[in-house]
């Protein structure tokens, strides 16, 4: 952490009392003390993404920016890369974490996905939406951890629905979910004129897949499904 504070530092980003820094591949990320550690399948989901050098990237309710700074490290070409995150102190970490890992293609917009001012002009839209709907499963009385597991400021649907409205005809979606609500998800899909069009599930230490990561597109034929250890067991 002492090199990620002195790295912050020199560079003028400033890390408040309540936050830390941690590795992140060969970067490092500014996230809260309290809290659950940001999207830890975030190099699973950059890895298994069709990006490709001069794309234009959405990540929706971007958090402090893990799968920017990921996807950002395995394609540094991007076109642009931007975020969108409704949480004010989510957006703040995000901001500086683009400072931190000198990503000049990025950028974060403070806003809600359900009203998003964007033009269909994205190549790829990734999503970390909340698994759990209101009421599912123990739920934390903190606002902005609660927010990050249950849909409290947006459901898949509208997750969903800002993906179609931002993808380009041919772009594509990935989602990483809870992989006990694959069903669920799969059949909100052509709701929003999309297909899956390849699923892999993810390995915990246990063997169990836990998660799920899932490509869509408009149209297509043919599926095809896999079974990884998650990247982040090291």
């Amino acid at each position: 952490m002492k090199r990620g504070l002195d790295q912050a530092r020199s560079a003028g980003i400033a890390v408040a009392a309540h936050e830390c820094l941690r590795p992140f591949g060969t970067q490092w990320l500014i996230q809260s003390k309290r809290g659950f550690e940001p999207c830890p399948w975030a190099f699973d989901l950059a890895h298994f993404a069709p990006i490709r050098r001069h794309d234009r990237v959405l990540d929706l309710g971007c958090g402090v920016g893990p799968l920017m700074v990921a996807i950002s490290i395995i394609e540094p070409e991007l076109k642009a890369i931007v975020g969108v995150e409704l949480n004010h102190g989510r957006a703040s970490q995000a901001r500086r974490n683009i400072e931190l890992n000198q990503l000049p293609a990025a950028m974060v917009l403070r806003a809600d996905i359900r009203q998003l001012p964007l033009p269909s002009a994205f190549d790829l839209v990734v999503a970390n939406p909340p698994f759990y709907p209101m009421g599912w499963g123990r739920q934390k009385t903190d606002h902005g951890q609660l927010s990050a597991t249950h849909e409290l400021t947006g459901n898949l649907g509208d997750f969903m629905r800002a993906a179609q409205l931002s993808m380009r005809d041919h772009g594509h979606l990935v989602i990483i979910y809870d992989s006990s609500r694959l069903a669920y998800l799969l059949g909100e899909l052509p709701k929003f004129g999309l297909m899956a069009k390849r699923i892999r599930l993810l390995e915990d230490d246990r063997g169990k897949s836990s998660r799920v990561l899932v490509l869509a597109g408009r149209g297509g034929t043919g599926l095809v499904v896999d079974t990884q250890k998650s990247m982040n067991l090291g």
